[in-house]
């Protein structure tokens, strides 16, 4: 047993090369695997970007024709402001 497995703080010269081979391949293993989770992570804080984005444009969208006066416009403005309402509420910004 080397002094990687025990735990120890010996002298690191003690374990056998194939032990720091295994080791840093490990190493590198873990380093890609962490990278591709930071890239997963941009992505969808991309997306999330985007649909907080596309909701924003609902409302606003939704604020112009209710602004128009008339009730049929009213009620036509609600198909945006409910979208726009839906697609916070599935990205976490509405509750």
């Amino acid at each position: 047993m080397t002094t990687a497995e025990v735990g120890g703080w010996g002298d690191p010269g003690d374990d056998p090369p194939h032990e720091w081979e295994r080791t840093r391949t490990r190493l590198e293993e873990a380093e890609c695997a962490l990278a591709g989770l930071v890239s997963e992570n941009n992505e969808l804080r991309a997306i999330v970007r985007r649909v907080r984005e596309y909701a924003g444009h609902q409302r606003q969208y939704g604020t112009y024709i209710h602004n128009l006066g008339t009730a049929a416009d009213r009620y036509a403005a609600l198909r945006y402001f409910n979208t726009a309402a839906a697609l916070e509420r599935i990205i976490g910004d509405r509750r």
